[in-house]
């Protein structure tokens, strides 16, 4: 089973690979099509994460102890965020979600897409799951 951070290498060669900032733009653009669709009832307040310019409603759940996001965005960009993070951590514990760095936005022409806001909104995506996975290892220390 690969890494996170290996999955995370075949992300950024998947952006690397398709070209200059446009073609990694319509990239991010075609991985957020493939996030499954949230269904409207589950698009709730209780959800949504903070510091994000856009909606965002995040379901972060650990079902036998490994991670599983549902999420879903009011933008497009950020639906290929979180279809990105569902790539690299579903399935794994909360010490793999912990120990990965995430680089794919200063390893790629993302950097020049994000505007300062929307980069802030991809770290508040990535600390909740954190969060999340804080909780979950101090629970199974309990």
């Amino acid at each position: 089973m690969k890494t996170p951070d290996q999955i995370q290498d075949e992300i950024i060669r998947g952006f690397l690979d398709a070209g200059d900032p446009l073609a990694q733009f319509e990239h991010l653009l075609g991985l957020s099509y493939q996030l499954p669709e949230m269904p409207e009832e589950d698009r709730t307040e209780d959800v949504l994460v903070k510091g994000c310019q856009s909606q965002v409603w995040l379901y972060v759940e650990w079902p036998e102890g490994l991670l599983n996001i549902r999420g879903e965005s009011d933008t497009l960009m950020v639906r290929g965020v979180i279809n990105m993070y569902k790539a690299m951590f579903d399935g794994r514990s909360p010490q793999d979600v912990l120990s990965c760095k995430i680089r794919f936005v200063d390893e790629t022409d993302m950097a020049a897409i994000f505007d300062p806001s929307r980069k802030a909104g991809v770290a508040s995506i990535f600390e909740t799951v954190c969060a999340s996975a804080r909780k979950q290892l101090a629970g199974e220390a309990a």
